[in-house]
This record gives C-alpha cells, sequence and structure tokens, in this order.
C-alpha cells in the first residue's frame, strides 16, 4: 500500500517542483534583465562634446555596461548635456532619445544599447555588429586597444571591410597608462556575433564598461572601449565621471 502510494505522490511532488523551479529561474532571468532598467540614479550631472562622451561618462561613473552605435547623421559639433535628478535608468535613457530622436534604446544580454532608429544607421556598423565569429578569445592583462585590434583583424571582420573598402585606425593613445579590460579578466566565445562578443565584454569585465563604432574624421572604421583604472575607488569613479572624454 505505502509503495502504491509513493508511485502516486513522488510523480506529482516532481511535477510540481519542477514546475516550482521553472518558474523561479524564469522569474529570475526576467529579473535580472529588469534589474539594469530599474538602477537609480540620483544627480547625473554629465556635459560632453559627444554622444560617445556622454554615454561612455555615464557607463564609468555610474558601473553601467553600454554599447552604442552612432548614427549616420550624427554631428560631431553637437554637444550633450543631462542634469537627472532622480530616477531609474531606462527614465533617464528615455529622457535622452527624446531629446534626440534619432537614436533608440534597449537592454539585451544585461548591457544597456543605444542605437540609431531605421533610417539613421549606417551600413557598414550594421553588417560588422551582426557578423559570426568563428572563435575569439581574450588573455589576462589584455588591452582596451589590444582588444580591439584582436576583433578586427578576425577572418570574419576582415572579409567585412576589404568588401567594403573600409581601413581600420586605432586611436592615438598617449600617457602612462592604456586602459585594460582586467588583470585578470579572460574570454572564450565561440559562433558569437561582433556586437554579442562587445556586449560580453563590458557586461563581464571589471573596469571596461563602453564600447562605441563610430567613424574618424577620414571615414575610416574606429571602434573603442572605455575603461576605469582597476583600482579606482567607486566614489572617484562617480566624481570625475563626466570628464572621462572618448574623444
Amino acid at each position: 500500500m505505502v509503495k502504491v502510494i509513493l508511485r502516486l505522490i513522488i510523480p506529482l511532488l516532481t511535477l510540481v517542483f519542477g514546475n516550482m523551479y521553472s518558474d523561479t529561474v524564469a522569474q529570475l532571468r526576467v529579473q535580472n534583465s529588469q534589474d539594469l532598467a530599474v538602477i537609480q540614479l540620483e544627480n547625473v550631472q554629465i556635459e560632453a562634446q559627444s554622444i560617445g562622451s556622454f554615454f561612455s561618462s555615464l557607463a564609468l561613473s555610474s558601473d553601467i555596461p553600454i554599447g552604442l552605435e552612432i548614427a549616420s547623421s550624427e554631428d560631431r559639433r553637437t554637444s550633450y548635456a543631462v542634469d537627472f535628478k532622480k530616477g531609474t535608468l531606462s527614465e533617464l535613457l528615455n529622457q535622452f532619445v527624446t531629446e534626440h530622436t534619432e537614436y533608440s534604446w534597449e537592454i539585451r544580454d544585461g548591457v544597456v544599447n543605444v542605437f540609431p532608429k531605421k533610417g539613421h544607421r549606417v551600413t557598414l556598423f550594421q553588417d560588422l555588429l551582426k557578423t559570426r565569429i568563428g572563435r575569439f578569445s581574450v588573455k589576462e592583462n589584455t588591452s582596451c586597444a589590444a582588444l580591439v585590434e584582436s576583433l578586427i583583424t578576425t577572418s570574419e571582420i576582415r572579409k567585412i571591410l576589404n568588401v567594403s573598402g573600409t581601413k581600420y585606425r586605432a586611436p592615438d593613445l598617449t600617457g602612462f597608462y592604456f586602459p585594460q579590460v582586467g588583470r585578470k579578466f579572460v574570454l572564450e566565445v565561440s559562433n558569437s556575433t561582433m556586437k554579442s562578443i562587445l556586449n560580453r565584454v563590458v557586461r563581464l569585465s571589471p573596469t571596461a564598461k563602453f564600447w562605441v563604432i563610430t567613424t574618424n574624421s577620414d571615414g575610416s572604421l574606429n571602434i573603442r572601449l572605455a575603461a576605469n583604472h582597476e583600482d579606482t575607488p567607486k566614489a572617484f569613479k562617480q566624481k570625475m565621471g563626466n570628464r572621462i572624454l572618448l574623444y
């Protein structure tokens, strides 16, 4: 009799707790995707000479991973500013795209992606970001510039650049500190798009929190990562955030 009861109860318990587990995991995934949007921000004051500088400041000072695709209509003479007293990250982003209507935003894989709306996108940027790379790895003590260089020199990305006749020109770096993605940061991915790789870097790196794809004044391709120093105190990041520039 006991065996019969157990035979009936065990499958029922498995079904119930299995569903509870699945629901819990699903809720956690939803919660994780929403966490970034509902981050509370206070007294965000940024004055930047470009949209890249604007979002790099926000990312580095607030420790928010952000990726930016520059619009074809972007005016390099435009300055960007925000005086955001208090609210969520999504409210700040909505305020930004309301003022700059050529852009939209979404949160994907735990990263804020800011990108141009239809009719404002650069075809080359779209092609590069959706290109799948067979294998890509990052070793310890890799600089931001070296990581981007590794991406650009993959056969898949080289093919796109060759077909378009576009050259990549890395930014000129000066000073004693070359931004790194983390002394112990390593990454190994396969069959991933360029965009997903960049997103994964800024989501997982302890220092690099921002990437941007744009062009230089001569029309050459420019992809950059922005990073804090690994030993920079959080309070100092917040204080200096609006002084961190990409250009």
